[in-house]
């Protein structure tokens, strides 16, 4: 049950549970309000019929205190108020101080309420101030009480017990509650009506802009709801949503140009294996024309390999999916174990490789190899014969900072911005250099390595001159 319960309430929509709420309040406070009316009529009753009785009970105490030998008078006088009330019908009965009844009213007998069941009587002095209720046996409600009638001091008290007839006050007060039962049910029908009313003239803004989000697609990533004045409640969600479409517009944009840029590279690798593979099946051919075909081939399944494994590793990083495995690492010993790679090709190239400088960090030393690999092999294509690639390591503050500089042919100012875009190359004809072979790849992967670490990657670079590449990562990582 309490399962199907939540279940409605997940379903049940915002104009419904607050058309519902307000009739809930609507409802709670009419039905508050009838019974404090009620209650409160009711007690003005009672009140007034205990004002009755002590009229009545006064009259008949004047007559006692006129005549205190003769009761003639008395019993008259309580034959005769029983008699004339045609709507408060009073019933009546005095005794003596031996319980011996003097004078009855016709019918006391029948109401079927023994003296034991009336309350102590109040003192001759004291007015009745509370009446009790009781069924009689006739099953017609009445009002009863007791008082105590003086007769002076020549002879001993009586006791009277008076009982008023309120069937007319039970029959009005019923259909007074009828009558409050339709205007609590009543109005809480009505509040309901207001407030569906009112609430789908308010939520009106909301459908709207509802409107405009179902109208948001992959080709309309254009439309803003923030231009149009709504309430300030909803002011900022809509602007909230319009930065969000801003930054979908932007991802779309660079996916866009991704999912381009990855098919162009992966093309040309494609069509040269394609071609190669094409000629061989041609016509038949001597091995070792068959294992220079292979070799190539090799070369070109090599760099599709590194394209996937670079692409994989950004993709993981972007989505959070990459941990650190963070150790103390001595990056002078990093940086000389990357040189001492790369030494074999500088060699053949004609270039040197300096490391100087000292530094330590709690980092992910393999991610920062890799990095630190990337800029010297990019490094290297861009250096022509007799140039110098320097490492540098320096410890400074609460940060540890790491330059790769090249005497190369440099990169223009116009391409600075982007070099760090995946699958943004430099066109060869506008470097000077005949080995621009990369992926495009290399640079996009040391940002995201840096950026994993919590540092930053910054470039400088003088057309013909060089370009020095800048990293800092802090020594020891953010508790954020």
């Amino acid at each position: 049950m309490t399962d199907g319960l939540h279940h409605w309430n997940k379903t049940l929509g915002l104009t419904a549970r607050l058309v519902a709420g307000y009739m809930l309040v609507a409802a709670f406070t009419l039905t508050a309000a009838a019974v404090f009316l009620h209650e409160q009529l009711h007690h003005g009753f009672e009140v007034e019929d205990a004002e009755l009785l002590s009229d009545h009970v006064a009259t008949l105490r004047y007559e006692v205190d006129q005549h205190p030998l003769n009761l003639e008078e008395a019993a008259e006088t309580v034959r005769s108020t029983a008699a004339n009330r045609s709507l408060e019908k009073y019933y009546g009965r005095l005794v003596d101080s031996n319980g011996q009844t003097l004078v009855e009213t016709p019918g006391f007998s029948g109401l079927g309420l023994g003296q034991d069941t009336f309350p102590p009587p109040v003192g001759p002095d004291q007015k009745i101030s509370r009446v009790y209720r009781a069924t009689s046996a006739s099953g017609f409600p009445v009002f009863f009480a007791s008082a105590t009638v003086s007769r002076g001091k020549s002879a001993l008290p009586l006791q009277y017990y008076v009982a008023l007839d309120i069937t007319h006050v039970d029959q009005w007060m019923s259909q007074f509650r009828l009558q409050l039962v339709i205007v609590v049910v009543g109005g809480s029908i009505f509040s309901g009506i207001l407030a569906w009313l009112m609430t789908r003239r308010g939520l009106k803004p909301l459908r709207n802009i509802t409107e405009v989000m179902q109208r948001v697609g992959a080709g309309g990533l254009g439309e803003r709801v923030g231009k149009n004045p709504w309430p300030r409640e909803l002011a900022h969600m809509a602007g909230a949503f319009d930065i969000m479409l801003n930054r979908l517009s932007e991802a779309f944009q660079r996916l866009s140009q991704f999912s381009a840029d990855a098919a162009h590279e992966f093309r040309t690798p494609l069509n040269n294996l394609m071609i190669s593979t094409s000629i061989l099946l041609t016509q038949n051919r001597e091995g070792e024309e068959y294992r220079q075909a292979m070799v190539a081939n090799l070369s070109e399944f090599e760099r599709l390999n590194r394209m996937v494994d670079s692409l994989l590793f950004i993709a993981r990083a972007d989505n959070a999916e990459t941990v650190l495995h963070r150790t103390h690492v001595d990056a002078a010993v990093m940086a000389a174990n990357v040189a001492d790679y790369f030494s074999a090709l500088a060699e053949e190239r004609g270039v040197q490789i300096h490391c100087e400088g000292s530094g330590r960090a709690a980092a992910d030393e393999t991610l920062l190899r890799m990095a630190l690999a990337n800029l010297v092999s990019n490094a290297l294509r861009h250096t022509p014969e007799g140039g110098r690639i320097e490492i540098g390591v320096l410890q400074k503050s609460q940060h540890l900072h790491l330059t790769v500089s090249d005497t190369g042919c440099g990169i223009p100012a116009v391409h600075l911005g982007r070099i760090f875009d995946r699958f943004y190359r430099i066109d060869a004809a506008r470097t000077n250099t005949e080995l621009v072979t990369g992926s495009g790849l290399g640079l996009a992967l040391v940002k995201t390595v840096i950026a994993l670490h919590g540092g930053t990657v910054n470039v400088t670079s003088k057309e013909k001159e060089g370009t020095v590449f800048h990293l800092q990562i802090p020594i020891t990582p953010s508790s954020h």
